[in-house]
Formats: C-alpha cells, sequence, structure tokens
C-alpha cells in the first residue's frame, strides 16, 4: 500500500516538472519571436472590419451594430509579424427620431453616413429604425413624461422618508416641484395609495400648494394633479378628490390655461405656424442640482452648450431637449423678454404649449375619471364643462384630442349636453378630426358624430359641412365600418339627404358589400340604410344598374329574407326601375305561394303590387301558380290585416288587366272583398284600397255590368259617401259617377242620395219641425240607401204628363218649390268633398 503511494506520488512531480519545462519552452519562444520583429521591420498595418449583427439599443434612440476588428502587422514581403482580433459595437444615435420621422429616408441617410452597413441591409435597418420609433413613441403615451420636467438629479422616492418631502411643499417653487416629484413617484406605485390616502397631512399639503401655486409653474401643477389623478384611477379612493375638492380646481385651472393660450396665439398673430420652425432643446447633465438650475425667483436660467467642438453624446444633448430651458411661470407671457427675436419666441410658444397640453391632458383625464358619479357628472356640467371641452378641440395634440373626445362622446347621451355642443360649435370643429391620421381620434370623432345624429338639427349640419362624402370614403377601412353605417343610417332619415347619396359612391358600395357577403345573414343596419335610400329614384337605379338587381334578387329568394326583398320592394316603386322586374315575376310569384314565411310573403306581394305594367298578363300568371285560390282563403280568413291589405293591393294593380277583371269577376274574389268592407269598415286604408279595385273593375266594359247587377258595391259605394275619410269620398264618388253613366235605375238614386247627403243637415232641421214627437221616432231612421219603394213615395214626384187645370193651389205651388233642374246643376266643387253645408 505504502509503496503504492509512493509510486503515485513521483509521478505526479515528474508531471509537474514536464509542465513547467514546457512553459518556460514557450516564453522562450515568444522572447525570440519578438526579438525578431524589431521596428524596422514592420512595413505596413492592416485593418479589416467585419460587419456582423444590427440590434436596437435597449434603451437610447440608436442603432447598434456589431462589427469584428482585425489589425495585422507586415513585413517586407507582406508577411505578418503581428495580429489581433476584437469584437467592437459602434452605436449609431438617431437624435431627431420622433412620430413624423420617415423611417426610409432615415435608413438611407444612416446607410449613406455608415459604411459598416451594407446597401442590402437597408431593409434589416428600415425595420429597426421602424420599431424604435413605435417604442418611443408608445413610451411617451403612457404617461404625462413628468420625467422630463421635475428634478435633475435621479433621486428615488421612499415611503419612509414623506415627512421629508412634506417639508419641501414649504420651500420655494424649485422644493415644492423636487417635492412633488418624489411624490408622484409614490403615488404610480398602486401599493403605496392607501398609505397616502389615509395620511391627511400629506393629502392637506398637495391641495394648499395646489390652491396657492398653481398659476407659478406648470410643471408645479402638473405634477400635483397628476398625483391626484393617480387616485383617480380606482373608485375606491374617488372620495379623497371630492373631499378636497380637487375636481373644481381643475375646471378652474383648465378655464384659465384655455384662456392663457388664446392671448398667446393673440401676440403671435400674423407670424408662421409654429408646427412649421424646428425646436433644439437642450438637456442639463444628470448630476446638476435642481437648487442650482431653478433659483428662488422661479425664473430659470438658461443651460447653454460650451462653444467648441462637439461630441455626439452633446449633440444628443442639445437634441434632447431640456425640462428646465423655459421652464415656465403662468403668469409669464411670450413678450417678457423684448430682445428675443421671431424664431426664439417661437420655440418658446412651442415649449409652453407643450407643457400646457400636459397638464391639460391629465386635468381632464382626472375629470373623466370621477365623471363616471352622475352626481358629480352633473357638477360638471352645471359648471359647464362642455364649453372647456369644445374651446379645446382647437388643440393638434393627438392623445389629448382622444381624451376630450372619449369625454364629449360620454356626455353627449344627455339631451342638455347634446344642446350645449350644439350651442358651442362642436359640429364645426370635428371635420379637420376626421382629416387625422390617428386612428383612434378619427374613430372617436365618428362615435361622437353618431351620437350627435340622433337630432335632426345635427344632421342638417354634418350634411352643411360637407361631411357626407368623408363618411362614405370611411366605409372601406374595416376598424370604421360599423358606426359609419350606423351614422349614414341615421343621416338617411331625411329626404333631402337621400338625393345626395346619389352624388357619392355610397349606393354602389353597399350594394356590392352585401351581395359579396359570404354568409347567410346580411348586416341589418347595412340593409335598413339600402332600405331607406331606395325611396330616391336616382338611388333606386343605381341599386338596379350593372345586374346588382339580379344578385340581389337571387340571394333574397334563395335565403327567403324578408329585408333584402323590402329593399328590392322600394326599388320597384319607381317608374325608372320597374321594367327590371319582368322577368322576376314568375320567381315572386312562385316564391309567394310556396314560402311559409309570412315577412318574405308580405314584401313579395308588395314588389309585384308596384308592377303596373302594361305589358304584363296578370290572368294568366295567376292560372299558372293558381292564386285566385290562394286569394280567396287569404281574404276569407282571419289573417293578419297588413297581409290582407298587400293581397288588396296587388288585386288593385292586377284588376287593369281586363282579362284579369274578368276572372276576378267570374271568382268569388269581389264577393270576398264586400265582405271585407263589413268586417273593417273602421280601417280607412283597407276600405280606400277595396273601393280602388272597385273603381277599376267599372273601368272595363266586361267587367262594369257585373259589379253593378251581381254585387253590393253600389249600395255600400253610397252608404260610404258620408265617410269621414276625405280620399274615400272622393273615390266612391269616381265609382259612382261612372255607375250612373250606366245604369239609369241606380243614376236616380245616386242624385237623390248625394242630395240628401249634401244637405242633411237643414232636412233633419226641417222634419224636427214638422214632424209630432212620435211619427218622428217612426219616420226618421233611414235605410243605408234608399230603395225604390222609398224613392217612389217618399221623395221622387211622379213622373207623368200633369194637365195645368187639374192642379190645384198646393200642387202648384208645391212644383214651384221644388226645382227638378238641380241634379243637373251639379257644382263639382261641392261634389268633390261632399262637405257638410251649415244653415
Amino acid at each position: 500500500m505504502f509503496v503504492l503511494l509512493g509510486v503515485v506520488n513521483v509521478a505526479s512531480i515528474l508531471f509537474s516538472i514536464i509542465l513547467i519545462g514546457v512553459y518556460f519552452l514557450h516564453l522562450r519562444k515568444r522572447l525570440i519571436s519578438s526579438r525578431k520583429m524589431e521596428p524596422e521591420d514592420a512595413k505596413f498595418m492592416r485593418t479589416d472590419r467585419k460587419p456582423g449583427t444590427l440590434d436596437a439599443h435597449p434603451a437610447l434612440s440608436a442603432v447598434v451594430l456589431n462589427y469584428e476588428l482585425e489589425v495585422q502587422i507586415l513585413g517586407q514581403n507582406e508577411t505578418v509579424l503581428y495580429g489581433e482580433k476584437q469584437n467592437l459595437k459602434k452605436i449609431i444615435e438617431l437624435p431627431m427620431l420622433n412620430s413624423r420621422s420617415d423611417c426610409a429616408i432615415l435608413a438611407k441617410e444612416v446607410l449613406s453616413q455608415c459604411d459598416l452597413i451594407h446597401p442590402t441591409r437597408i431593409s434589416e435597418l428600415e425595420q429597426i429604425i421602424f420599431y424604435l420609433k413605435k417604442r418611443k413613441l408608445s413610451s411617451s403615451n403612457k404617461d404625462v413624461d413628468i420625467s422630463r420636467n421635475g428634478s435633475a438629479d435621479s433621486e428615488t422616492a421612499n415611503i419612509n422618508s414623506l415627512n421629508e418631502y412634506i417639508e419641501l411643499l414649504y420651500e420655494g417653487i424649485a422644493e415644492k416641484i423636487k417635492s412633488s416629484m418624489l411624490i408622484l413617484q409614490l403615488a404610480r406605485d398602486p401599493e403605496n395609495l392607501e398609505a397616502l390616502s389615509k395620511n391627511e397631512t400629506v393629502l392637506s399639503a398637495l391641495t394648499r400648494v395646489l390652491r396657492e401655486d398653481w398659476k407659478k409653474s406648470l410643471i408645479l401643477s402638473t405634477n400635483l394633479i397628476f398625483i391626484f389623478f393617480c387616485f383617480s384611477t380606482y373608485s375606491c379612493f374617488h372620495h379623497v378628490i371630492l373631499h378636497y375638492k380637487i375636481g373644481s380646481l381643475c375646471m378652474n385651472i383648465i378655464a384659465y390655461e384655455l384662456q392663457r393660450y388664446e392671448e398667446w396665439k393673440t401676440d403671435l398673430s400674423g407670424l408662421p405656424k409654429p408646427s412649421d420652425i424646428p425646436i433644439m432643446r437642450r438637456s442639463a447633465s444628470n448630476n446638476v442640482n435642481l437648487s442650482e438650475v431653478v433659483p428662488r425667483s422661479g425664473i430659470p436660467q438658461k443651460v447653454r452648450p460650451k462653444s467648441g467642438n462637439y461630441s455626439d453624446i452633446n449633440m444628443k444633448a442639445v437634441m434632447e431637449g431640456s425640462v428646465y430651458d423655459d421652464l415656465s411661470q403662468s403668469s409669464e407671457s411670450i413678450d417678457e423678454k423684448k430682445q428675443m427675436s421671431e424664431t426664439e419666441r417661437l420655440k418658446r410658444y412651442r415649449t409652453l404649449i407643450k407643457k400646457q397640453e400636459q397638464l391639460l391632458r391629465v386635468a381632464f383625464f382626472l375629470l373623466l375619471n370621477i365623471a363616471e358619479d352622475e352626481s358629480v357628472e352633473e357638477k360638471m356640467i352645471k359648471k359647464n364643462i362642455v364649453e372647456l371641452l369644445s374651446k379645446a378641440l382647437e388643440r393638434e395634440n393627438e392623445e389629448l384630442l382622444v381624451l376630450i373626445l372619449t369625454f364629449l362622446k360620454k356626455l353627449s347621451i344627455m339631451q342638455v349636453n347634446k344642446d350645449d355642443m350644439g350651442e358651442y360649435d362642436v359640429v364645426e370643429k370635428l371635420p379637420k378630426m376626421l382629416q387625422s391620421s390617428h386612428v383612434d381620434v378619427v374613430h372617436l370623432t365618428l362615435k361622437l358624430l353618431f351620437n350627435l345624429s340622433f337630432d335632426e338639427e345635427m344632421r342638417m349640419k354634418m350634411v352643411k359641412l360637407d361631411m357626407l362624402p368623408k363618411f362614405v370614403s370611411l366605409l372601406s377601412d374595416e376598424r370604421h365600418q360599423e358606426v359609419v353605417l350606423k351614422l349614414l343610417y341615421h343621416l338617411s332619415y331625411d329626404d333631402d339627404v337621400k338625393e345626395q347619396f346619389a352624388y357619392t359612391d355610397c349606393v354602389s358600395l353597399i350594394v356590392d358589400m352585401l351581395v359579396l357577403n359570404a354568409t347567410d345573414q346580411v348586416d341589418q343596419v347595412m340593409v335598413a340604410l339600402c332600405i331607406n335610400l331606395a325611396i330616391d329614384p336616382n338611388n333606386a337605379q343605381q341599386m338596379a344598374d350593372n345586374s346588382r338587381l339580379h344578385s340581389l334578387m337571387t340571394r333574397a329568394l334563395a335565403h327567403e329574407d324578408a329585408l333584402l326583398m323590402k329593399m328590392i320592394h322600394n326599388i320597384a316603386e319607381h317608374d325608372n326601375t320597374r321594367t327590371s322586374f319582368i322577368e322576376f315575376v314568375g320567381d315572386l310569384a312562385k316564391a309567394t305561394m310556396e314560402s311559409k314565411k309570412e315577412d318574405f310573403i308580405l314584401e313579395c306581394l308588395g314588389v309585384l303590387a308596384n308592377l303596373h305594367l302594361a305589358d304584363l298578363d296578370w290572368a294568366e300568371i295567376f292560372k299558372h301558380f293558381d292564386m285566385i285560390q290562394w286569394f280567396n282563403t287569404v281574404l276569407r280568413s282571419n289573417a293578419q290585416q297588413d297581409y290582407i291589405l298587400q293581397v288588396i293591393v296587388l288585386l288593385g294593380t292586377a284588376v287593369h288587366d281586363e282579362g284579369c277583371s274578368q276572372l276576378l269577376c267570374k271568382s268569388n274574389v269581389l264577393a270576398a272583398l264586400i265582405d271585407l268592407l263589413k268586417t273593417y269598415q273602421e280601417d280607412d286604408e283597407i276600405v280606400l284600397q277595396i273601393i280602388y279595385v272597385f273603381m277599376i273593375a267599372l273601368s272595363h266594359r266586361e267587367s262594369i255590368d257585373y259589379v253593378i247587377n251581381n254585387t253590393e258595391a253600389p249600395a255600400y259605394l253610397i252608404d260610404l259617401l258620408q265617410d269621414n275619410n276625405k280620399a274615400i269620398r272622393k273615390t266612391c264618388n269616381t265609382c259612382l259617377d261612372i255607375i250612373a253613366e250606366r245604369s239609369a235605375v241606380w243614376g236616380e238614386r245616386i242624385r237623390i242620395e248625394r242630395f240628401r247627403n249634401h244637405n242633411a243637415q237643414w232636412l233633419q232641421m226641417v222634419d224636427s219641425e214638422t214632424l209630432e214627437p212620435d211619427e218622428e221616432e217612426e219616420d226618421n231612421e233611414l235605410p243605408p240607401y234608399l230603395n225604390t219603394a222609398y224613392l217612389s213615395t217618399a221623395v221622387v214626384p211622379p213622373l207623368m204628363p200633369l194637365d195645368n187645370n187639374t192642379l190645384n193651389e198646393s200642387e202648384t205651388a208645391t212644383k214651384k218649390d221644388f226645382n227638378h233642374e238641380y241634379f243637373n246643376k251639379i257644382d263639382d266643387n261641392l261634389l268633390q268633398d261632399f262637405e257638410m253645408e251649415s244653415m
């Protein structure tokens, strides 16, 4: 055992000695090679850079290029004397990158300035720049960028140091800004909100500073409101805001800032738009003390870059901007510094506007959050929140506009707010919002307009502002399609606006969308819009052109869609489109007989009823599809009134065909119509349509005798002369004129009944004076129409030759008083309406 251990120790010692020897040999070789490369031997140095991957910088707006650098020292015959490789990174900063930057142009600029990037990688570079642009935009939209307007140092807030922060609120403006920034850091952490809400000391101090010093600094007021905004994001902390009346104070601040904005615009009247002037802003270094930057007076000192050659980092600092440069106080005007040039004044204006918009955004957001309580919203309305929002619509900040439009949309559901929006010309300020490239701004504007479009006056304003073409252009965008369709549907209520749709692409676009819909169910709002638009003849013509009517009819018949058939029903009402329906008459009649859906059948009957075409042989159609028996069944059943009415209207259309009129006379359809007169005598529409059927039937030679002699139609027409409906009386008068010309017997009866109806009041008065009460009870009741016995005994004198010598004095007096020529002197004006003549 011991012998074995000794052998192992000796072997390990020998192995160590061998390794040491090898190491010394390696060192000797290095020394010899170093002695060989003398300074006079080195003739050339060669560098080679091999580009690697492209990445986005994790924090900066910069592109990171990884590459390999190889350096070689060459001798006389280009022999390599020494070489070394190293992996390096090159950071390409993009200080001017913003939301308006063009990624393609910026990528070409970077490519031209950096020879390490091959031109074939330009697409990869564009993608990285696009990612950086989106990342910067999203990070700036999450919160109001308070960090750029707060303390210069990077101090982290601690909840245990809250008392120290409260003490700073009793110092100068600079200390108050620092304190508000630190407390804001705490408030932005939801875990600290409950503890802060219970600390009355800090809340009272924050409220006091906000009430006293909000006019002194935009940054201070923004920080303080932002703290309370953090509470407003949770409903359980709304009592904190209401207790300290922060909402009322925010409305006062907003009103003041909007007024000050108007003053700034007045000061800059006649100058170019601020958006046309580029801004070069400067940033302070992170190790600068806030008290050194912001003096006690509250007016910041200029932080100017040193003159000389600037590095890339200095240039970036210049471009990024400084929150201390032009740190505004609310009492400071643009023209306070008289030595400022116009360009400097515009830069200052841009800086002030940006800070003011941050303040407005936070304040409006706080008000929107606490407005979920209806009582709080009512208080805001009384303080005229709508006026403040309408004035803020003039701003150009898209994030602020999104917030304002959301607030207005919420308020617009109330009638009083809608009236206020009309008073403050909110609709007139919205067309420019529809031109925005921001999707949310456009979408919220459409939703607000939709809420306002329930009012007719607001709709008329939209049309006068020429918004209709813009709405139609947004139909192709699926993000806005739903709300645009609803908005167009509301606009289609008004007949004057329907005509304007014909001058846009709306009709053809929507019909094509209906036809190309792959699902069985179509969009009901879309169909409802088409139903309204089809009332106008020009729109209906566009719906029927280019085989659209064939596609609509095919889809409606295949799915038995009642709404689509109602749209086709409206299209068929116009003279310029009826001829297009001749090829579909058979399909419509077949669908009417075979379908089980009453709504669909009703619309099919409506389409057929609108086809007043001389080329149609209705008798053949009714025979081919056995519709006469179906008519008798429907008219004698207890079907819905709308169903029965549509059948009668169809009969009124078909009876124009003389052959069909004879067919209806041979069947019992006309008798069924007489029964309907008895059943629905109180329904003026049904009565009128039945009378119209009889009027058309009386116009044919082959059917007039049947109607007069084989039906009770003349008697009921006489009875309806006393109806209260003017249209019914007029149609009855026309029918009775035709009957009187055809039948002398009925003509005499009709004349007497007209006389009686026209002078009913006078006859009643005469009867009441001459008749005894008992006799009056017996004789005053008159039949619904005058029979032959009554006419021959009571009213009509005997028609026989009379001898003047046989007449007594009373008969002569009677003959003189009764003028038999009265009925030959018919006054057209009186007989048209049969109005009661008063004594």
